[in-house]
């Protein structure tokens, strides 16, 4: 399917048979049109096409209406694709997938604490060669600290996309094991990876080798692993860049942070983060005459991820019951997001 725009019309060239129509179409709706597909954002690029075409139908052109929804339903894509790394050892591409990166750095909604912290990693990466050439080497391991949803994982995905490397997870649940060893097995196969397949890994869930050594509940093997991981950081002198992402910073090992060079704070997001989130995501949606200072005090306590499920949940709404996104709508769905915690 391709779009043409011009001025308040929208030119929609049906894929198959060429057909061509015009329809009216809102200045609001077609911007935010555009900014959901270069994004890479699918599914809010489908719900606001999905929005346009319910707009056709109740002004009669029910041509036009039908034809966007058959090119939506054509072919399901999903907004983030995995696969497994292509190793030649089984066992490794079982533990690391890569990840399509769909973000820049615009994306983040983040206070400047977070964002020039990672503008400076994206900036020396690109300048790396001229830091060699004094000797010094870019930022390139990074430890990401927060409550969960507040960009760690969004964050690995933006530098990625930054500086044109893949994303590779590594997943925890797949490395850690209670055999004696084998877990540090494990971690050396991934650190070869590290220094032959240049990339940005993220260790996710990062609690699982880092906690304190000193802890009461710890047994021997998690000292082990914990070590081992250590000196494969101390060794590694690769191009990839090591992301280490932890929900709860209290627990790690203070060993860990003289091998980061760089320890970034997440936090939940501010007002004006809420405000900026609750544009971004309902760009389209939103009435001109909507006053955001009521809305946003419903998302206090919310981390981005959530604001983004709740914006998503009442675009959804607003279109599945044929409801303006109002301060009702909004606080409803917010209702019902809070229900499902207590549950």
């Amino acid at each position: 399917m391709k779009i043409w725009i011009c001025p308040k019309m929208c030119i929609f060239l049906h894929s198959k048979n060429y057909t061509i129509y015009e329809f009216m179409a809102s200045s609001d709706q077609i911007l935010a049109l555009i900014k959901s597909h270069m994004s890479g954002d699918d599914e809010r690029f489908r719900l606001i096409a999905a929005q346009i075409a319910a707009a056709e139908s109740k002004a009669g052109h029910k041509v036009v209406s039908s034809s966007i929804k058959q090119e939506l339903n054509a072919k399901p894509v999903l907004s983030v694709r995995m696969r497994r790394v292509n190793a030649v050892n089984a066992e490794l591409s079982e533990m690391v997938l890569e990840v399509d990166k769909g973000f820049v750095m615009k994306d983040l909604v983040s206070p400047s604490s977070v964002t020039d912290k990672v503008n400076r990693v994206i900036r020396e990466y690109h300048h790396k060669e001229k830091l060699a050439e004094y000797r010094l080497q870019n930022r390139r391991k990074l430890l990401l600290a927060g409550p969960s949803g507040t960009g760690k994982t969004m964050t690995a995905s933006v530098i990625a996309n930054e500086v044109r490397l893949p994303l590779y997870v590594v997943l925890m649940e797949k490395v850690v094991t209670k055999f004696m060893g084998e877990t540090s097995l494990k971690l050396s196969k991934i650190f070869d990876l590290i220094a032959q397949e240049p990339g940005v890994y993220l260790f996710d869930e990062f609690d699982a080798i880092g906690t304190q050594r000193g802890l009461d509940n710890e047994v021997g093997e998690q000292r082990r692993i914990l070590n081992s991981f250590l000196q494969f950081m101390e060794r590694d002198d690769s191009d990839s860049i090591i992301i280490s992402a932890t929900n709860s910073v209290e627990s790690l090992d203070k060993a860990l942070f003289r091998r980061f060079d760089e320890v970034i704070n997440y936090q939940l997001p501010s007002p004006q983060e809420i405000e900026a989130l609750i544009l971004r995501q309902m760009d389209g949606f939103l009435p001109a005459s909507i006053c955001l200072e009521m809305i946003i005090p419903l998302f206090d306590k919310m981390s981005h991820a959530e604001i983004t499920l709740v914006c998503r949940d009442v675009m959804k709404e607003s279109l599945l019951m044929d409801k303006i996104v109002d301060y009702e709508l909004i606080s409803s769905v917010v209702a019902q997001r809070y229900l499902a915690y207590a549950n």
